[in-house]
């Protein structure tokens, strides 16, 4: 998208040029010219200028919220943060815990083995011994009594050795009960990382978004700036020349009664330079929908620029958009301009006769080759130059020279 500024400044200069015409476009000796009309022109700026800043205004508005956005992602990223954080140090701790259980239930498990080991052993001890008493009792006459005791304390050490086996059993069961809820804790707090992580990506992404969205409102914002300044800055210039201009039409005699009138004349006018037309008249421009309201001769640097017919100098100056120009008047409402020169020899408020040299080929204004813009003009609106000026007319002071 073109910046606000490079779209507005070559319309601003058209503006300008079409309100500069028509100041100039009733005969300069008109004292009685109603300048309000031409202050409602000026009006036509001031809306412009109006616009520009509501155009400013919502930018500065959009740019708070943006920014206002921007300080809530952060602070939820900032929040996310913390949230990982404390899951990381949750996890970790949780690892610890299960490699603490495993260590345990590895131990019980040894442990319950070890008595397993030692009841069985015991069971056999007893089931042998039980049968050597008896044998003893029947060939060495052992007191009965003795033998019962030694068989009740081998059954109160197995039942003993039994209880113990089934709490660590229990202990054992209690354990792995204890690692599996360790497992599914760990299982929902991996879930919960994966989940802010992929929030914190989102919203780092957001914030990259908002970046970048409130570059690019600065970057507009300034564009927007510089051209209401520029806009107010020709708005004082336009102020100005309308003063200047009240101020001339007042002064300025009237042009020469015995000149032949200008719209005699045509398809008879020279063309003020002889050159390829780089633009005509009507031509689409590279801005928006705007077209040529004249023509664009190639010329070398310095060839003399003629007047087409006799006139009064109205405005010689440099003008945004046009570079140095010279416009004539040529009475009855006739005007033409001669832009984009290198030097200019005429003053506002000088005489000029047909071939008359009053500019050099150039290229200010910002014109990427040297040539002449070249229009015509009625009563303030630009018609074609082709209509008026042929290639087989002549000047008739060729021989005028700079």
């Amino acid at each position: 998208m073109l910046p606000v500024d490079s779209v507005l400044r070559p319309l601003f200069s058209v503006f300008c040029f079409f309100l500069l015409f028509f100041c100039l476009s009733t005969p300069l000796a008109a004292k009685n010219d109603d300048m309000s009309h031409y202050q409602g022109k000026l009006e036509k700026l001031q809306k412009s200028i109006a616009r520009i800043q509501q155009h400013l205004k919502g930018s500065k508005k959009q740019r708070n919220h943006v920014m206002t956005e921007l300080k809530q992602l952060e602070a939820e990223i900032s929040k996310n943060a913390r949230k990982l954080q404390k899951l990381e140090k949750d996890i970790a701790v949780i690892e610890k815990q299960k490699k603490s259980l495993k260590k345990e239930l590895n131990q019980l498990n040894q442990a319950i083995e070890r008595q397993r080991t030692v009841f069985a052993e015991q069971i056999r001890t007893a089931y042998s011994m039980g049968h050597q008493q008896n044998l003893k009792l029947l060939l060495n006459q052992q007191d009965p009594a003795q033998v019962g005791r030694t068989q009740v304390y081998f059954q109160y050490l197995n039942r003993a050795r039994q209880q113990q086996i089934e709490q660590f059993m229990q202990l054992l069961e209690q354990k792995h009960q204890a690692e599996t809820k360790l497992e599914q804790t760990l299982t929902t707090r991996r879930k919960l990382l994966h989940e802010q992580k992929a929030e914190r990506h989102k919203r780092q992404q957001q914030r990259l978004q908002r970046q970048k969205l409130l570059a690019e409102l600065g970057e507009k914002i300034k564009n927007q700036e510089n051209t209401l300044s520029s806009l107010e800055s020709s708005r004082n210039r336009i102020e100005d020349l309308l003063k200047s201009l009240g101020e001339l039409l007042a002064d300025i005699p009237s042009s020469p009664s015995e000149k032949l009138p200008f719209a005699s004349l045509k398809g008879k006018l020279p063309w003020p330079v002889r050159g390829r037309f780089l633009h005509r008249f009507g031509q689409a421009k590279n801005v928006g929908e705007l077209k040529w309201n004249g023509v664009l001769i190639q010329a070398d640097f310095g060839t003399p620029v003629r007047v087409i017919s006799h006139g009064q100098v109205a405005f010689s100056d440099w003008l945004q958009g046009f570079g140095f120009i010279t416009i004539v008047d040529h009475g009855d409402g006739y005007m033409s301009l001669y832009g984009h020169n290198e030097t200019l020899l005429k003053q506002t408020g000088d005489w000029v006769v047909a071939g008359e040299v009053i500019a050099t080929a150039g290229d200010s204004g910002g014109q990427p080759q040297s040539g002449v813009y070249f229009e015509i003009r009625e009563r303030g609106k630009p018609v074609n130059p082709a209509k008026w000026c042929s290639s087989k007319a002549r000047h008739p002071h060729p021989e005028q020279t700079l």
